[in-house]
């Protein structure tokens, strides 16, 4: 299943608050899985090196915007849902 999430023009304005608005809901998954009791060390690496990614990837691409001389960008973004069965225990 596809969930068609952002579709459109915003000012760049727009674009980075919806923007930010994303990336910080990933980010605060991740950090609340590092505060998670039942997370692996492993896990809780990962977290904390996709947060330093999210956070990077978002800063260069507000920054982009910021600098491409335009009033307004184009944003799409979908999700896709499968099932991926039950996990190995």
């Amino acid at each position: 299943m596809e969930i068609q999430l952002i579709s459109g023009i915003f000012t760049i304005a727009e674009a980075e608050e919806l923007l930010t608005a994303v990336f910080r809901t990933k980010i605060d998954f991740h950090a609340n899985k590092i505060r998670t009791i039942h997370e692996s060390e492993e896990d809780i690496k990962h977290s904390e090196k996709r947060i330093l990614q999210l956070e990077e990837t978002l800063r260069n691409t507000i920054r982009k915007l910021q600098q491409s001389g335009q009033t307004h960008t184009s944003l799409s973004a979908h999700i896709e849902v499968t099932t991926a069965g039950r996990l190995p225990q």
